[in-house]
């Protein structure tokens, strides 16, 4: 599968670290949008149909692990990379794909995520 194709979205409150990692992600070929509350970004997700979402779990609108729910509810197949600066957030939801990492995040995992789980 060609990057290009693969469109991935960020819903985190920390501005810098939107714009770090989506420059970093879209130097790989991958588009990539960000939001910076839960609302707006599943809104975004629900309008756009991403590929991945990467959601962080505070959010000042809300959980964002929860508004996760939100988007699998109308697209099933997309991907989410759960992220969370506590180490020890529950990581309770086993399907095939949900995934989670911990702040501070790697490009490289992210990008070895999205490789490991081609379709």
């Amino acid at each position: 599968m060609n990057t290009d194709s693969i469109k991935i979205i960020i819903i985190d409150d920390e501005p810098d670290l939107c714009f770090l990692l989506s420059g970093m992600l879209t130097s790989y070929g991958y588009q990539v949008t960000y939001f910076h509350t839960l609302h707006s970004g599943i809104d975004g997700a629900i309008a756009t149909h991403p590929d991945w979402v990467i959601v962080d779990n505070n959010l000042p609108d809300g959980l964002g692990w929860e508004g996760a729910n939100e988007i699998l509810k109308t697209h099933e197949k997309t991907h989410i990379i759960k992220i969370s600066a506590n180490p020890d957030s529950p990581r309770t939801d086993n399907r095939y794909n949900i995934h989670y990492l911990i702040k501070p995040i790697r490009v490289q995992s992210i990008v070895e995520l999205i490789d490991q789980n081609r379709e």
